[in-house]
């Protein structure tokens, strides 16, 4: 779904749109919430609530599919994403249980990984009020950071009419600065979660 057709909706909808929006395309929403905020269409902290309940739904739906799917066909599904997941799962529990704050912070910042932690959290059977308590802290961080620059965007988008005929290449140009930044906080999630997998994976088989 484009960003100019999510905008159209939360401008028509507003809140009765913005929970299955932000279930299905959370970052993008968070960050057009925000810039909604910044032109008076939403209150913030409703947006931001909302928000956090549309990416907490999903996240705990991937849980209980680790804790009560087919584990051998959803480790089969997901081990690409993860080298301890198709190793050793044991080691897996272990990282969960020494890093486990860490390691589900991490995985929700790093693109393409979430998924796979969510529902490894679930496998190991991990309980999901201490599931929850992990996984909140990186939302709250994930989507604070989104709706904030989104609502910078939207006062870029009234100063730059103030100067410019055509604010929206200015806006253009902003929007592409910021989701480069977030691809290097992805980046770094990513790396972060391989430095802890390959120290516990190191101290599991010190002589490999």
């Amino acid at each position: 779904m484009s960003s100019q057709t999510i905008l159209h909706l939360l401008i028509t909808y507003r809140y009765l749109i913005l929970f299955p929006l932000a279930a299905l395309e959370g970052p993008v929403v968070a960050l057009l919430a925000g810039f909604m905020v910044s032109l008076g269409h939403f209150q913030v902290l409703p947006a931001y609530a909302i928000l956090i309940l549309g990416d907490l739904i999903p996240d705990s739906f991937y849980y209980y599919l680790g804790r009560f799917g087919n584990k051998k066909n959803l480790i089969e599904k997901y081990s690409v994403s993860s080298k301890l997941l198709s190793q050793n799962l044991a080691l897996m529990k272990r990282l969960f249980r020494e890093h486990g704050r860490k390691t589900l912070f991490f995985g929700k910042l790093a693109y393409g990984l979430s998924i796979p932690f969510l529902i490894t959290a679930g496998i190991i059977q991990m309980s999901y009020g201490t599931f929850v308590s992990y996984a909140l802290p990186a939302t709250l961080f994930q989507y604070g950071l989104l709706m904030i620059a989104g609502y910078y965007l939207g006062n870029s988008y009234a100063l730059a009419q103030t100067y410019i005929h055509d604010a929206g290449i200015a806006i253009a140009v902003l929007v592409a600065l910021f989701f480069a930044a977030y691809i290097m906080l992805a980046a770094f999630a990513r790396r972060k979660l391989e430095s802890i997998e390959q120290e516990e994976f190191s101290t599991e088989h010190p002589h490999d």
